[in-house]
């Protein structure tokens, strides 16, 4: 069977505080982008799962192993399988690589085994492989809340392009969130930018647009703020970082001008593509 694992955008990421697990108290709006990993998956009779990552290293220990085994604590079947993931989406990126395939893997078991589990129960078991995998399970426009287990579909067909621009360098998302904790804590409104996706008014949605953990990633990377200076050069109208980092994303109306940035800073960054959000 072969799948494929779209990566996921935060078009806003606001934090109220830490939750009493430890967790941080989040608010954002997600939605899935045109940007896949490729996964192919079979039964397998070697009497132990086997995971190979092309495109990439990966650690052993890694999502889709672990929601694996949980899939199969959960549900009591017994199916070993074999797994080839050809990766396109970029670690460490804020782009939800790892979570995007966990959840391909859980959704094509889930059929494979005929378990007949809902998204709901995917999402239980979802939750304690990592934060974005019961979005990245659910994949279409979201308000996720707590720390990435409340998800509250928004009624938005809206589809665009942005431009992703990556950096040869990665982000660690605890230590983005280490830094956040150490920093004024900036609040910002996410009920503006549902209401902008809703409405699908660009302008509105260009100006309340935010992420709380942008700057504390750029102190951390601060090639980042280049990048986006970079992108305002080239007539991109708003960029802005996606989850952690450290992918920075531009927004026109004018898809000409996405292109032409593209052409401009491909031979500066590692990763530079247009996608489709809202696929």
């Amino acid at each position: 069977m072969k799948r494929y694992a779209p990566a996921k955008i935060n078009i806003a990421l606001n934090i109220k505080g830490v939750l009493e697990n430890g967790y941080h108290d989040l608010d954002m709006i997600m939605a899935p982008i045109s940007l896949y990993d490729e996964i192919e998956i079979e039964p397998s009779d070697q009497g132990q799962d086997e995971i190979v990552f092309v495109g990439m290293e990966i650690p052993k220990h890694n999502t889709v192993q672990k929601a694996v085994e949980l899939m199969r604590q959960a549900a009591g079947f017994s199916t070993h399988y074999s797994i080839r993931i050809h990766k396109n989406i970029p670690s460490q990126a804020g782009l939800g690589g790892g979570s995007a395939d966990a959840a391909c893997v859980m959704h094509a078991i889930n059929e494979m085994e005929m378990l007949c589990l809902d998204t709901e129960q995917l999402i239980e078991i979802g939750k304690k492989v990592g934060a974005d995998v019961p979005f990245c399970l659910f994949s279409r426009w979201a308000r996720v809340q707590g720390f990435g287990e409340v998800i509250q579909p928004i009624q938005s067909d809206w589809k665009f392009s942005i431009l992703l621009v990556k950096p040869k360098e990665g982000v660690s998302t605890p230590e983005a969130f280490k830094m956040w904790d150490r920093s004024n804590r900036v609040q910002y409104d996410v009920d503006l930018v549902q209401r902008a996706l809703e409405k699908e008014n660009a302008e509105l949605l260009f100006t309340t647009m935010a992420n709380a953990l942008e700057s504390p990633s750029q102190e951390l990377l601060p090639v980042l703020e280049q990048i986006k200076d970079d992108m305002y050069g080239e007539g991109i109208v708003q960029a802005m970082m996606s989850g952690s980092g450290s992918t920075i994303m531009g927004f026109s109306v004018d898809e000409e001008v996405l292109e032409y940035a593209k052409k401009q800073l491909e031979p500066y960054y590692e990763f530079v593509e247009i996608v489709q959000v809202g696929s």
